[in-house]
Formats: C-alpha cells, sequence, structure tokens
C-alpha cells in the first residue's frame, strides 16, 4: 500500500502575464484521480488578475516533467514475482503504451524496476497494480531538491 509520506508534489513557475507583460505564476498539480493520471495548471497574474485553468490527462510534456523530476527526485516502482503475470503485463499495457512483447520484457528484467519517472506517476502506476492484486514497491532513485524538502 502507497504510504502517505510521499511529497505531496506541485509546481509554482514564474512566467511572464501575456496581457501585462509582469511576473506571474502558474501552479502545475500532477498525480492520480481515480485511477487516471492528470495534468492541473493555474495562472494567477496578481499585477493585472488575468487567470485560468486548465486539465489535461496523461503523462506531462518533457518540460514540466524534466522539472518535476529535479524538484521531487526520481522514483522507480519494482516488483518481485507477480501474481498474475497476465494481469500484470496488462496493466503496464494499458498503463504505459506499450506492446505485448515490451511489457512482459519490463516485468521479467532482472532489476524488478518496471517503471521509473516522478512521485505521481510511480504513485499512480502502484496504485493500479495493486489494484490488480499485485504488491509492488515504490523507491526514491534520486533525491527531491533542497528546497522542497525545506518547505
Amino acid at each position: 500500500m502507497i504510504a502517505e509520506t510521499y511529497p505531496r508534489p506541485e509546481l509554482i513557475l514564474a512566467v511572464t502575464c501575456s496581457h501585462c507583460s509582469q511576473e506571474a505564476s502558474v501552479s502545475v498539480g500532477y498525480g492520480d484521480h481515480a485511477g487516471t493520471l492528470r495534468i492541473c495548471e493555474e495562472f494567477h497574474c496578481v499585477h493585472c488578475g488575468r487567470r485560468w485553468h486548465a486539465d489535461d490527462t496523461g503523462f506531462l510534456q518533457p518540460g514540466p516533467r524534466a522539472r518535476m523530476l529535479e524538484a521531487f527526485g526520481e522514483w522507480t516502482v519494482s516488483m518481485g514475482r507477480a501474481r498474475s503475470t497476465f494481469d500484470t503485463v496488462k496493466v503496464l499495457r494499458a498503463a504505459l503504451g506499450l506492446e505485448l512483447v515490451a511489457a512482459y520484457a519490463l516485468l521479467k528484467h532482472e532489476s524488478g524496476i518496471v517503471f521509473a519517472g516522478t512521485v505521481q506517476e510511480c504513485e499512480w502506476l502502484t496504485r493500479l497494480l495493486e489494484k490488480a492484486g499485485e504488491s509492488p514497491m515504490m523507491n526514491a532513485l534520486t533525491p527531491m531538491s533542497e528546497s522542497c524538502r525545506n518547505g
């Protein structure tokens, strides 16, 4: 089961407001919501009051994902022997968009690591695998940045 001690990552990015050209912020939330990997972005400019909100599903684009990895570290999902290879391969294929052979090879890799990514992605995949009756484990591969650790 996923422990509640993992960070609740959200990025706050400084951007330039397209309306008034002053500094504004975009908050990027990312994580599992009812079995779906969801992205939520909120823009706010304190200078002109402009706001917007956007939601999406799936993996983050490479730029924001790289910033999440830098801020909160890289995490892994690993598994020992699968209770049901069929069900586990089915979950990996659907979640990660893999072909059958690639998903099976991932499951049988000697490291036991089936996925490496952001903490949010790993929590999401762990929950999907647990729902399929498996017992995956999450581990931090690289540490989160010092600024995130200190609040």
